[in-house]
């Protein structure tokens, strides 16, 4: 199956400079090794699959990235509106992804682009309080993850 090329809200070859599908699952295999043994964000993932995020987090960003038109999932906001995601853990999870660009060799120009472009995304996954979320779908609770040192 071949998906048209997107239109990348970088520019018109982000996909291609950052090396494609390739680098999407480097990056993404380092993150989620970081997000999965973080003593806080782990508990985000409890009901996921690693598998499935990564593949759907390589798809999401590729289509912003100009590549493949591949996924085919909820916007940010919907596929986060089951979890109480404070100000707080955006940031930690922003700052394994700078240090999952890093590891992943990824230059320093295309680096600050994709970071600028996942901040963007803070105001539609952030929440002041639990009480703005609510399960996805029928009988699903919020994941709300206390802080480890709470």
């Amino acid at each position: 199956m071949t998906a048209d090329k997107g239109k990348s809200l970088l520019d018109d070859n982000f996909f291609a400079q950052i090396g494609g599908y390739s680098c999407l699952r480097r990056v993404h295999s380092l993150l989620y090794t970081k997000l999965f043994a973080h003593p806080w964000l782990k508990g985000f993932f409890v009901r996921s699959k690693r598998e499935v995020v990564e593949s759907q987090q390589n798809d999401f960003w590729a289509s912003l990235m100009g590549g493949p038109q591949m996924y085919g999932g909820r916007s940010p906001h919907d596929a986060h509106v089951h979890m109480f995601l404070p100000g707080e853990v955006f940031a930690i999870r922003h700052e394994l992804l700078g240090e999952a660009l890093v590891e992943a060799g990824v230059a320093p120009d295309l680096r600050e682009k994709w970071l600028a472009l996942d901040s963007k995304f803070e105001r539609a996954i952030v929440n002041k309080s639990p009480d703005e979320c609510h399960g996805r779908y029928r009988m699903e609770a919020v994941i709300i993850v206390p802080r480890p040192d709470d």
